[in-house]
């Protein structure tokens, strides 16, 4: 079934999706006599398949809610598998997820909590797991998981049956060592991104590493211009805390005499070409390096460490110790692991000083501006403020860059060290590599725009002749995630737009997506979004039209001016410069962007565009 069946227009020339693929899978799994759910794979997330819809068999069997599963992950269901390398649940649990890595369809069997008795108790189930892709069209990135119930005489068969081959059980216990690896990178990238403080991320970090590893201690710390601004400390049970905060001086001596130690090392024997230097020591009684510092060793029970000690542009600006109280040969794995932690924990050091530099700039901006209001004198002052901040928040639209970056060149080393080659796999890096790049351009069209603003450059078109209708048709498809998790139904009618048009395709692609995410993000559940164009010997027209909150009247005439934002979005994320930047590379196309809106109905957006644009 083709993108086309599915969009038609009716006698009014509305466009309708009479057989959209939620629709489809909805029906198969309803016909299942067993507990089933439909997935939709993410894109450049194989290991992920965000839930759509589930039969009433599965909310009976799980008891779980609409509301609790639908937009969730299918493997949430095994959050509570037994996590040992020798667990039979959980290196078929490895089984299944290499199917989803592969697309390949498999049978997996696993025990799960069963909610229909009273008290803990869990059974044996099968699980299908059924690829789409054999349909084409709009099933090919879904897939049907489904749940059956085993019979206690045959899960009691499947229990003495013959026992795996060595082989494969070593393999499986590899895989799972990966996973759970893998786990650990992506809720650490998270922690980095999300709106904690660095402190907090680092408290998590320390807590998480010490599970993983299976050690005793993790102190993590900040070093700024020769500074600790914070010190974080997770142990077990049994060890002696190092640091019992800024009260206890006696602990703090010792505890900075330690961290002094470590920098010192750093400086001596640290690789400083790399964002982070690690030191091995499987035993630091028989290491003379350690003299110096071994009786805070003895006190503390430290006997066998890794010591990371991270940098930025080349200075150190934090630590991560790691500690044993007996001697033990660190794996290769978990070294790898270490030194890539460490690497995006250098990252989130460097974001925690812009967001200082970021807040500490907008408070002095709202001074500034309350000043503007008796004194237009010093408004060169705002105006080159205002650019600075422009210029401070495109730098930390480059952290989540430089994280997805770096775990995109991890993966291809990991490839290449295994002799690993999958085509599917090397398009969809080679894929995420150009969207980097593009993003990274995008960011450096916004700096040279506020150099711009301050005289010192100008920005400039590069032109291209490129296909305009499948230039939009993408920008759409890119969206389709945000509109499914909210169930917007995109109404599209583009056949009208020219194959060949001359423009930026950056600058270009920054104002149609922003304009198209905008009215997803501003609309509410269950509405629908329509995208029409039309075009004439002249001019080239492309209107979105949501069902949102809408634009106060007062607002309308300020909406696209740098920074402002209008009074009812103030809820919802955001700076008030994208608008702003679209409506300036549209107009520098010799375009222009009008806006319509009603409060509590919608907001329309028309972008025209000159059709003979190759002058």
């Amino acid at each position: 079934m083709s993108k086309q069946d599915l969009l038609q227009e009716d006698s009014d020339g509305e466009i309708y999706q009479p057989n959209d693929p939620t629709t489809i899978l909805k029906t198969i799994i309803d016909s299942n006599e067993h507990a089933a759910i439909a997935c939709k794979t993410k894109e450049h997330n194989p290991n992920y398949l965000s839930i759509i819809c589930a039969n009433e068999k599965f909310y009976e069997t799980f008891d779980i809610s609409e509301h609790g599963l639908i937009g969730r992950s299918y493997d949430y269901l095994f959050d509570d598998l037994d996590l040992d390398y020798s667990s039979e649940d959980q290196m078929e649990y490895v089984r299944l997820i290499k199917a989803v890595k592969d697309f390949h369809p498999c049978a997996i069997i696993v025990s799960l909590p069963d909610i229909s008795v009273d008290g803990f108790k869990k059974i044996k189930f099968r699980i299908n797991f059924e690829p789409q892709n054999q349909h084409g069209g709009e099933l090919a990135h879904y897939v049907i998981l489904s749940f059956e119930k085993i019979s206690e005489q045959e899960a009691e068969k499947i229990e003495t049956a013959e026992p795996k081959n060595n082989s494969n059980i070593v393999l499986l216990r590899n895989l799972e060592r990966s996973l759970r690896n893998e786990r650990l990178l992506r809720e650490i990238g998270n922690l980095i991104i999300s709106d904690m403080s660095v402190a907090e991320v680092s408290q998590n970090i320390a807590k998480s590493l010490c599970q993983h590893l299976k050690t005793e201690r993790c102190i993590i710390h900040d070093y700024r211009s020769g500074i600790t601004n914070f010190v974080v400390e997770y142990r077990d049970s049994s060890s002696k805390a190092m640091f019992n905060g800024n009260q206890d001086k006696e602990a703090l001596k010792l505890l900075t005499r330690y961290i002094n130690f470590q920098n010192h090392f750093y400086e001596k024997f640290g690789n400083k070409s790399q964002k982070s230097s690690l030191s091995i020591v499987e035993d630091v009684t028989s290491d003379n390096n350690f003299l110096s510092i071994a009786d805070l060793c003895k006190e503390f029970t430290i006997v066998s460490q890794i010591a990371v000690s991270t940098t930025l542009n080349g200075a150190l600006n934090g630590g991560i110790y790691i500690h044993q109280s007996s001697k033990r040969v660190w794996l290769e794995d978990e070294i790898d692991l270490v030194e890539i932690i460490a690497d995006q924990f250098a990252i989130a050091l460097d974001r925690s000083a812009s967001i200082e530099k970021v807040m500490t700039t907008n408070h002095a901006l709202m001074e500034k501006t309350a000043q503007l209001k008796e004194a237009l004198k010093q408004e060169q002052e705002m105006r080159k403020m205002q650019n600075d901040f422009v210029a401070l928040v495109s730098h930390e639209f480059k952290t989540p860059l430089q994280i997805i970056d770096s775990t995109r060149e991890v993966l291809a080393r990991k490839m290449k060290a295994h002799n690993v080659f999958d085509e599917s796999i090397q398009k969809s890096l080679d894929r995420i590599k150009s969207g980097i790049s593009r993003m990274s351009n995008l960011i450096n069209g916004t700096l040279n725009l506020a150099k711009m603003e301050s005289g010192e450059s100008q920005i400039k078109l590069e032109r291209i002749t490129f296909n305009l209708k499948e230039f939009i048709s993408e920008i759409i498809e890119k969206n389709i995630p945000l509109a499914v998790n909210k169930n917007i139904k995109l109404l599209i009618r583009i056949d009208d737009l020219p194959e060949e048009f001359s423009g930026d395709p950056k600058l270009l692609e920054h104002s149609i997506t922003n304009v198209i995410s905008n009215a997803i993000k501003y609309s509410g559940n269950n509405t629908s979004v329509k995208i029409l164009a039309k075009s004439n010997d002249i001019k080239i027209g492309l209107r979105i039209i949501d069902q949102g909150i809408g634009i106060p009247t007062e607002d309308i005439s300020s909406i696209g001016k740098k920074f402002f934002r209008a009074k009812n979005t103030l809820s919802v994320a955001g700076t008030g410069i994208g608008l702003y930047l679209s409506k300036y590379f549209i107009e520098l196309h010799g375009g222009d962007l009008l806006i319509e809106s009603e409060i509590n109905v919608g907001t329309s957006i028309t972008i025209t565009l000159p059709k003979n644009s190759l002058q």
